[in-house]
């Protein structure tokens, strides 16, 4: 039996021939491993400080690896153009494949709930042919308006025209045209009374639709503002002197019913179709705004009227009697009438002095009793008839020169004057009646439109409830976040206004879409080739190239992390294949840059150590830290610039030294101890 205390006999010595042939096996095998490791330089191999890596000379590629999933580049999203909510009454499955034919018939790949806008429409088509046969009327009686303008203005023209051939014909151009020279230049007797501007205020309130309808200009409307006289009735000088209203159908609105002003219509809140409370409050508050403003403006405008009148000139007081000559009033009828009432008088006075002398001869006759003395009264009486003649036509030329003329004359320049204020009337007027009827014509007009508008906008929602194929493709369900809260997409679901339902993907062109880290987006540029792996099918590996990538961090990723920043990336494939499929997951390396020549090791053999970057080489006596300096990298190795040498081993791990497991040991201890619940406390004594 061996002895136990000096370990002999036949076991000991096997166990010692067979450590013996240990020992000389690895004499011979460690030397070829490390010659092997050598030469190859990129296998790791064990020693007693760890896993090694011998440093590597060759080209390293440089590449960012992401995970992300196919997607076509180009595809058609389909979205709802309905405002408001409504629901999805039908839908094609995902995954059906619309094909050329469906497009040409046009398929409906979505059907909308069209029901609410159905019972609007209804309402809109009403308030439309109201507004239209409103606008209609407006825009007949301003045709209506233009040509009375034109007759009033024209008939007041001819009453200047004749009121000044009368004046004419009685005094004759020359007196005519010196007395007119006496009167001031056109000073208007009355002033004007400006009417409340409410043409803004309607334009204001339904200024919108105006731009899309605009009235028809006739030609003889044309022709009518080219006429003399017709520079003045225009619409910009519509705060002139208030309308006559005595007149049937000027300065009103007409209504079904009957009349009422102008103005009360201008402030009649419009019925619109589909118009909310709100906007009929508002509209009502700038129909009072507008009264109030009217009567404001009219309350003003009385009082300048008042203080004009009391500050008025008197009128011009002309002497007739110095025009009062025959070669001054020339063929004039009073000219006429004076020569008349002249030559009556020198006549009679002619006849006169006949008697006159004949009554002398009859007298001196009579003394002599040739004549009798009935003779002689009769000469006599001829005598003082014709003094009577004389004295009469003398008063008749005076009567006429001091009454007669200067109060025709006065008759007939006030009536030239008074047919210039007549015509001045009548432009004013004009002014303000086209005014008034432009005004109705604009918010018919604008009422018009708005309806028109929202009739079509009705027609056109309708329309969308209904959306067709457009572009052959493969039918996707548009997914919807879960952080939104939103229905998936699916018959009976409610979808908002722009809202993705479906997308039909360009399967010709295909790609990968990743996120990148903002650590490595600066190296990331487009036109960079990359490498695809699709995950359904490992064996194929796909070739392309970035396309696009994002100037903005991801906003989705940036809700639900506002720590990590990532960029949207957009990486094409090169070639078509059927199998690849939307929505497949990918693993897409792209190839930023290659460094010939380099030195690299794994990035795990280098850490930091007193703020520099080091390495541990392995060396017999113990592992030894190098001060390196690195440069590009990838997800597995990095460039080491200086520090080490091709072939040398580095460890994979920093080396744990006695007085770091000592302090690893102490700070678990404290951990453990401050994880302990303190022990309860005992009885009170």
């Amino acid at each position: 039996m061996p002895n136990p205390e000096t370990g002999s006999g036949p076991g000991l010595r096997g166990r010692k021939s067979r450590m013996r042939l240990l020992v000389k096996i690895a004499v011979v095998v460690v030397p070829v491993l490390v010659l092997v490791r050598i030469f190859t330089g990129a296998e790791t191999m064990t020693g007693l400080d760890g896993t090694t890596f011998a440093v590597a000379r060759g080209t390293l590629k440089i590449d960012v690896t992401e995970g992300g999933s196919i997607e076509a580049l180009e595809s058609q999203e389909i979205k709802s153009e309905v405002q408001g909510q409504t629901k999805i009454l039908s839908i094609v499955e995902e995954g059906y494949t619309v094909t050329p034919e469906d497009v040409e018939n046009g398929k409906i790949l979505v059907e909308l709930d069209a029901t609410e806008l159905l019972e609007k429409q209804i309402g809109d088509e009403l308030e439309y042919q109201n507004s239209l046969a409103q606008f209609t009327e407006a825009r007949e009686a301003y045709e209506i308006q233009v040509n009375q303008n034109h007759s009033d203005i024209t008939q007041a023209e001819l009453e200047v025209k004749f009121a000044l051939m009368d004046l004419e014909k009685y005094l004759g151009k020359q007196a005519a045209h010196a007395i007119l020279a006496e009167l001031p230049e056109d000073e208007p007797l009355e002033q004007d009374i400006p009417t409340p501007n409410l043409e803004g205020v309607l334009q204001s309130v339904l200024g919108e639709g105006e731009e899309e309808s605009k009235p028809e200009k006739k030609p003889e409307d044309e022709a009518e503002a080219a006429e003399p006289g017709k520079d003045a009735a225009k619409p910009e000088a519509s705060e002139d002197k208030k309308p006559d209203s005595s007149k049937p159908g000027e300065g009103r609105a007409r209504r079904g019913d009957g009349e009422r002003p102008a103005g009360e219509r201008r402030n009649r809140s419009p019925k619109l179709g589909s118009a909310s409370e709100k906007n009929q409050e508002e509209f009502g508050a700038m129909a009072a705004s507008v009264l109030e403003e009217a009567a404001s403006s009219a309350s003003s405008a009385n009082a300048r009227y008042a203080e004009a009148m009391s500050q008025r000139k008197p009128r011009v007081s002309i002497n007739f009697s110095k025009y009062a000559d025959i070669e001054t009033l020339g063929d004039g009828e009073a000219g006429q009438n004076l020569r008349k009432l002249e030559d009556d008088l020198m006549m009679k006075q002619a006849e006169l002095g006949l008697s006159n002398t004949t009554f002398e001869g009859t007298q001196r006759l009579r003394e002599r009793d040739f004549v009798t003395q009935n003779e002689l009264e009769t000469e006599k009486l001829k005598m003082q008839r014709n003094e009577v003649s004389v004295k009469a036509a003398e008063t008749s030329r005076e009567l006429f020169l001091i009454y007669e003329f200067p109060k025709q004359a006065e008759k007939l320049l006030s009536d030239y004057e008074e047919a210039k204020r007549k015509l001045e009337r009548a432009m004013k007027m004009a002014v303000s009646k086209l005014a008034q009827a432009e005004a109705r014509l604009k918010s018919n007009e604008a009422r018009f439109a708005l309806q028109a508008r929202r009739r079509r906008e009705r027609i056109d929602q309708i329309s969308k409830c209904k959306i067709r194929a457009e572009r052959a493709g493969l039918v996707v369900y548009a997914e919807q976040p879960r952080w939104r809260g939103e229905d998936q997409i699916q018959e009976g679901a409610t979808v908002r206004e722009r809202q993705e339902i479906i997308t039909i993907p360009d399967m010709s062109q295909m790609g990968a879409k990743i996120k990148i880290h903002e650590s490595a987006i600066k190296s990331v540029e487009p036109g960079q080739k990359a490498t695809i792996r699709v995950d359904a099918y490992p064996d194929h590996v796909l070739t392309g190239q970035v396309v696009k990538v994002a100037v903005l961090p991801d906003s989705e990723d940036r809700w639900l992390n506002p720590d990590v920043k990532v960029y949207e990336t957009s990486i094409s494939i090169d070639g078509v294949y059927a199998w690849l499929k939307p929505g497949m997951s990918a693993q897409v390396d792209i190839h930023v840059k290659e460094l010939k020549d380099v030195l690299y090791v794994p990035i795990q053999a280098v850490t930091w150590s007193n703020g520099h970057r080091v390495c541990y080489a392995s060396r017999l006596a113990g592992p030894e830290q190098r001060i390196v300096e690195t440069g590009e990298f990838n997800n597995e190795f990095i460039e080491i610039k200086t520090g080490l040498e091709e072939g040398e081993a580095v460890l994979l791990r920093a080396p744990v030294t006695a007085e770091d497991a000592a302090e690893s040991g102490q700070e678990e201890a404290t951990e453990e101890a401050q994880a302990e619940p303190p022990a309860p406390a005992g009885p009170p004594e």
